[in-house]
């Protein structure tokens, strides 16, 4: 106890004691330091109190032992004032005397410091990561009336207060400052990684922002929303104008006219923009429309093309994000959910949460490096805002040859939200930025790499350098915009899968259900991941619908799950609609 007492009061003074420091060579060539359980409990309290603009108490230090491919390990949880709780992982076996800090998704609200950091144990990084400054769900705004401090977080000042208060904890913990300081996220996090690059320069030496969300006025004159969407594919009875099986007609229709405009023929779309595929294409010439598209359907593709900037191919992507799935017998049509509806003014809120300021200037004097990414197939935040916010900030910033001295735009064909899909969307980033910010050349291609259904890989793909390469399927060099895609090697040819089509099915659900389930989603984001598996299946195997109505009766009684059997009984009424 005298001794745990001695240790918290010289943490306290700002100085190690004899017992913690040894004479041998350590970081920077200082005394070693002892990372050991006492060390790291003793940073609980109000060590942090004291930081300027960003007073923090750390609520809980542990120590936790290394375990599996899991090094040992301090795990913080605090908050600063006055409610931005964040979590922190301080390597304890081997830090590589780097800090990262992980983006939220959707409304945030939740601090998932294991989902976040967890992955970067293994290769050492010190991670944190914020609720930004209120308590929800992903899908919530419940937090936002009557919040103006928690907006004020949410927009921007959360992720700079605690980004100071995690590189202040991981200076006392490791008696040595971080050599180099990153950002890494997407969505809402690219939006954060952003909102730093542009009002706080001085933060993070590296930053990958992937899908930045509310890029306005960036892209489209209006920024669209989900509701609107969803109004201008309503029939009077609530059912879409445009069903999810015309989705997937459409998709394959796509893909058959451009796939190949950028030389190679494997099913994706090079830079959808150069597609001349129009809606008129698939018209309806009789009265069957099973097969084909009505003059209604025409329209609405139109306005998802044209008003709203959805890029031609990303139109499995509308499953249950724009196109309402089947109701249940005896349920009415619901509308689909809307993120961005009960956040308040826009103008206030965009205000503070858009990232629209060109201007990078103080980031590059400051030696930051930037990768934005976007993905031509993302459906929540299109790709014509990302693409004109970088063209713009070139310009703002001295011209293409001046700004790739410090950012770099990388198009990824086929790419879902944030990450999967058709193409190869498995991409090192972490790798990339920090070969870059530590004195590499400037990153001209980001590898990709589509991988095997069920591979071991986390959602954004940061064990990828530690994944077998038994499980790539193919590989891409993203060359950095403007420039395309250039294949790597040879495709892996694929087998055809010959199993029953409900074999694949009943696997495909399960492997859909777990994927959405580890990235933290909610439950209804996980039936939706979940029934649109199945639907890019259907697609994939070009099964009749007479056969996908025999696979789904047949998997329907071996759902162990309630997801699972929720999913199959929506697709069952999918089915059944006319």
């Amino acid at each position: 106890m005298m001794r745990r007492l001695i240790l918290v009061l010289a943490l306290l003074m700002g100085f190690a004691t004899p017992a913690l420091a040894q004479q041998t060579a350590a970081l920077g060539g200082a005394a070693k330091i002892v990372l050991d359980a006492d060390r790291c409990e003793a940073l609980a309290g109000g060590r942090f109190q004291g930081l300027k603009g960003a007073a923090t108490w750390v609520t809980k230090a542990a120590y936790v032992g290394a375990k599996l491919n899991r090094q040992a390990y301090c795990a913080i949880a605090g908050y600063v004032n006055p409610t931005n709780n964040f979590g922190m992982y301080l390597p304890v076996d081997h830090w590589n005397g780097r800090y990262l800090v992980r983006g939220c998704g959707g409304s945030c609200g939740s601090v998932a410091t294991d989902l976040a950091c967890g992955p970067h144990l293994r290769d050492g990084y010190a991670c944190l990561i914020t609720d930004m400054g209120h308590t929800s769900t992903l899908v919530d705004n419940n937090w936002v009336d009557s919040n103006l401090q928690g907006l004020v977080d949410f927009g921007y000042r959360a992720t700079h207060v605690t980004a100071v208060a995690g590189k202040a904890i991981a200076t006392a913990f490791y008696d040595h400052s971080p050599n180099k300081s990153y950002f890494f996220a997407c969505s809402t996090g690219g939006r954060q990684g952003m909102i730093e690059a542009e009002r706080f320069p001085q933060d993070f030496d590296g930053i990958v922002a992937i899908a930045p969300a509310s890029m306005a006025p960036y892209g489209l004159k209006q920024a669209a929303t989900v509701s609107d969407v969803d109004a201008f594919n309503t029939n009077p009875d609530g059912s879409p104008i445009l069903p999810n099986r015309k989705a997937i007609l459409v998709h394959q229709a796509v893909v058959h006219a451009c796939d190949g405009n950028d030389g190679i023929k494997d099913g994706l779309i090079g830079d959808p923009r150069t597609c001349r595929w129009k809606p008129e294409d698939l018209a309806c010439k009789t009265s069957d429309i099973r097969g084909c598209l009505t003059s209604q359907q025409i329209g609405m593709l139109h306005r998802m093309y044209e008003w709203r900037g959805a890029m031609k191919g990303s139109e499995l992507n509308w499953i249950g994000n724009y196109i309402r799935n089947a109701p249940l017998p005896g349920e009415a049509w619901k509308p689909i959910f809307d993120l961005g509806v009960g956040r308040g003014d826009q103008a206030t809120i965009e205000s503070m949460v858009n990232p629209n300021n060109p201007d990078l200037r103080p980031f590059k004097a400051n030696g930051g490096k930037l990768i934005l990414v976007q993905g031509w197939s993302d459906q929540s935040v299109m790709a014509p805002p990302t693409v004109d916010y970088y063209e713009t900030m070139t310009k703002t910033m001295d011209g293409p040859a001046a700004t790739r001295t410090f950012a770099r735009l990388f198009m990824v064909p086929g790419m879902d939200h944030c990450a999967g899909g058709e193409g190869a969307t498995a991409i090192d980033y972490m790798g990339a930025i920090t070969d870059w910010t530590e004195g590499g050349p400037a990153p001209d291609k980001l590898r990709g790499v589509h991988v095997v259904a069920g591979a071991p890989l986390d959602f954004f793909g940061v064990g990828l350098p530690h994944l077998d390469r038994k499980y790539y399927a193919f590989e891409r060099n993203h060359q950095a915009y403007p420039k395309g895609d250039v294949m790597v090697g040879k495709d892996v040819v694929t087998a055809r899968d010959t199993r029953a089509l409900d074999v694949r099915l009943a696997e495909t659900l399960t492997l859909a259900e777990r994927t959405a389930a580890s990235a933290g989603y909610p439950r209804g984001s996980i039936l939706n991941a979940v029934e649109k598996g199945a639907w890019e299946l259907f697609y994939r195997s070009d099964a009749t619908p007479a056969a996908q109505a025999a696979a789904l009766d047949a998997i329907a009684p071996l759902q162990t799950s309630s997801v699972g059997r929720e999913a199959v009984r929506r697709l069952q009424a999918e089915q059944a609609l006319n």
